[in-house]
């Protein structure tokens, strides 16, 4: 089985292809898969400890920056009765700065490959954030993320989610992520965000020389 929800955030905009890429986590990776890695300088992987445990990445296949959420920041912290859409205005809200940090990592690290367990909602957002940063469209946005929902049945099968998990974490829904763009614009839009919180106007600069095109 090759690495799921794989691809190139540059398809569906007008981005330089072949520099930033998002996916679930490592599972029974393929040649193709291998032979991708190669080509990257690093990957930038969202999950927490525990997740990684049982899916981490070979030793030695690449480089890995682990930027891992606390419990409490995590998307199976979902409160009850909370929308998936409401879940990630959260998340935007009150981790800006590792948001950030994490920007700033693929800025440093490219050609990158971002993902956490499902490439849903942590790489969702982190994806969605740069895309913002660098001018995408909100339709082309929402367009990126609602393509994982073509690949959450496989998803879900090799992640052994607990019986309770919330409904909402096993879906992709398009107004998802239109909450969060929404929320995104009422804030001033990603870049004064994360310039306010940690991002440089260098790692700005670098996102744009490198995924821009002319």
């Amino acid at each position: 089985m090759p690495l799921l929800n794989l691809r190139d955030v540059a398809t569906h905009t007008k981005l330089r292809p072949g520099l930033l890429y998002r996916s679930a986590q490592p599972q029974n990776l393929s040649s193709e898969d291998e032979a991708l890695l190669a080509r990257l300088r690093l990957v930038v992987d969202l999950r927490g400890e525990a997740e990684r445990a049982a899916h981490d990445w070979p030793a030695g296949l690449t480089t890995v920056a682990r930027l891992g959420l606390d419990e409490t920041g995590s998307p199976a912290a979902l409160p009850p009765g909370m929308g998936l859409g409401e879940l990630y205005v959260m998340l935007l809200d009150h981790r800006t700065a590792w948001f950030a940090q994490v920007i700033a990592e693929i800025a440093d690290g490219l050609p990158a490959l971002v993902h956490c367990a499902a490439g849903k909602d942590r790489t969702g957002i982190v994806v969605a954030l740069v895309l913002d940063l660098l001018g995408v469209g909100h339709d082309d946005i929402v367009r990126d993320y609602a393509l994982t929902g073509e690949h959450l049945p496989a998803i879900i099968a090799g992640l052994a989610l607990p019986d309770r998990t919330p409904a909402a974490l096993l879906e992709a829904p398009p107004a998802a992520m239109r909450t969060l763009l929404a929320a995104l614009t009422e804030r001033g839009g990603a870049e004064s965000l994360l310039l306010a919180h940690g991002l440089t106007a260098e790692h700005v600069a670098r996102l744009r020389t490198a995924l821009v095109t002319p």
